[in-house]
């Protein structure tokens, strides 16, 4: 897929390497994934946060402005996106060389 970019050889196996470790690391996550354990995580780490919010306002804001709020997002396609997107960048960059 990455041949007719004008990337080399070593760039294009770098770019599998990136979204073959994204992968792995999302199916990871999945395996290791237990929800008692998360429920926990989520009330200890939020009682850390009241108890520090002062230390850290940015998350603070974050928290209550919805970003650990369960939503529909996907994981793998955000980080696939991405990921492609830096990908483009470089074969782009390449191009103009």
């Amino acid at each position: 897929m990455l041949e007719p970019t004008g990337l080399t050889a070593a760039q294009r196996h770098q770019a599998f390497l990136l979204a073959i470790g994204l992968v792995r690391n999302l199916a990871q996550q999945l395996v290791d994934f237990d929800e008692e354990h998360d429920r926990e995580w989520n009330r200890l780490t939020g009682e850390l946060l009241d108890r520090h919010a002062d230390r850290f306002p940015a998350l603070t804001r974050a928290v209550a402005e919805g970003a650990f709020a369960a939503t529909d997002f996907d994981p793998l396609a955000f980080g696939l996106d991405r990921l492609l997107d830096g990908v483009q960048v470089l074969i782009d960059r390449t191009a103009r060389n």
